[in-house]
């Protein structure tokens, strides 16, 4: 049977929630339920959050065209076989969220119509199908301060292919103060300037304009990279002076040379955290990894927490871990190393850290299993 489910709906003056809409209308709704007026049932009641998810193999639905102008609506999800189909009339005075998942758009001005008919729009989720009808992906948001834009359909292309240049992702959102991207489709960048954002994590393939995002980016006090080759060449050439947090997932080779680099343009960095919770196959290392570059100042003048995430006991994980405390040697710091679960020799493991820090007079220290 093909279905429809209706995660959430609540209207507002009622106090009918999640509980209410299944006990009126089931957890599930059939394709031969008239979904159209379902929505425009709850816009007429005045709903304030409407997730709407539609799983069927069908053509997308179409909502109700008073959903267009609903000025109660204070957050909306739409998820997976919907077409988004908003004309320039469209108004959503109170609308603060906007989630769209895996939506079909049925045209570039939908989208531009949508967002520009949200004057208070703060949060924007953007989960984007490989075929979803939008070449180039317009985010023009003025009030908007968090986005999570997510497009991680490969590409295809190899290298005697085209990469076609028609396809990009265009930021204005001059008060952005949170910004989640990952981007693996390889279509270019244009992004103005984000003179408010603080917190950023960069992932993906998309390295046409990686360098102008960092440089917008250059300001922010807390920073998420997943670091492959492609990507530390840019950071290594990029100042961060801000930069309060930082954490890193490897993801290529010779990636602890491309920390050195990255952590010398960080003056102010307090904690670095390692995450390889995400890697899949650790990357190989350079065995004169330290030698090679300047030391970089925040380790020996500011760093205050180190932490490694799903540690396996390869021996330049060790020796990453030996080199932070060597060069914070004059420093009190925190360093904490959760184990990587299913560690066959993990006692011994351990011990070996707990010598390793017990060396050192001026660490706080815990290793988690």
């Amino acid at each position: 049977m093909v279905l429809v489910s209706l995660y959430s709906l609540f209207l507002a003056g009622l106090g009918v929630g999640l509980n209410g809409i299944e006990n009126l209308f089931g957890p599930f709704i059939s394709t031969d339920a008239d979904v159209g007026k379902l929505v425009e049932n709850a816009v007429n009641r005045g709903v304030r959050e409407l997730f709407f998810t539609l799983e069927w193999s069908a053509d997308p639905a179409i909502l109700p065209k008073s959903l267009n102008t609903c000025k109660s609506l204070f957050h909306l999800k739409l998820s997976h076989n919907i077409l988004v189909d908003f004309p320039t009339s469209s108004c959503f005075p109170s609308l603060e969220k906007l989630e769209l998942q895996y939506v079909m758009y049925k045209d570039e001005a939908s989208l531009v119509n949508l967002l520009s008919s949200c004057p208070v729009l703060e949060s924007l989720v953007v989960k984007r199908n490989e075929d979803d009808n939008v070449a180039k992906f317009s985010v023009k948001v003025p009030s908007l301060r968090f986005l999570l834009y997510s497009n991680d359909n490969k590409s295809m292309t190899d290298e005697n292919d085209v990469v076609d240049a028609g396809r990009s992702l265009v930021m204005d959102t001059p008060a952005l103060s949170q910004l989640n991207i990952s981007d693996c489709s390889e279509d270019s960048w244009s992004i103005k300037n984000m003179p408010c954002l603080q917190d950023a994590h960069i992932s993906g393939q998309s390295f046409h304009d990686t360098s102008k995002l960092l440089r917008s980016a250059s300001a922010v006090s807390s920073l998420g990279l997943h670091l492959t080759d492609e990507l530390a060449v840019y950071c290594s050439t990029n100042e961060f002076p801000q930069l309060i947090e930082c954490t890193i997932t490897p993801c290529d080779s010779d990636w602890m040379d491309s920390l050195l680099l990255f952590l010398g343009n960080t003056p102010k960095l307090k904690k670095i955290t390692v995450d390889y919770r995400l890697t899949y196959e650790p990357p190989p290392v350079s065995a004169s990894w330290m030698p090679r570059f300047p030391h970089p100042e925040c380790l020996y003048s500011c760093l205050e927490n180190f932490e490694l995430i799903d540690y396996g006991g390869r021996e330049e994980k060790k020796e990453l871990v030996e080199y932070i405390l060597i060069m914070s040697e004059c420093l009190k710091i925190t360093a904490t190393i959760s184990m990587r679960s299913n560690l066959e020799d993990k006692e011994t493991i351990m011990e070996t850290l707990n010598s390793l820090f017990l060396s050192f007079n001026n660490i706080s220290f815990s290793v988690q299993t």
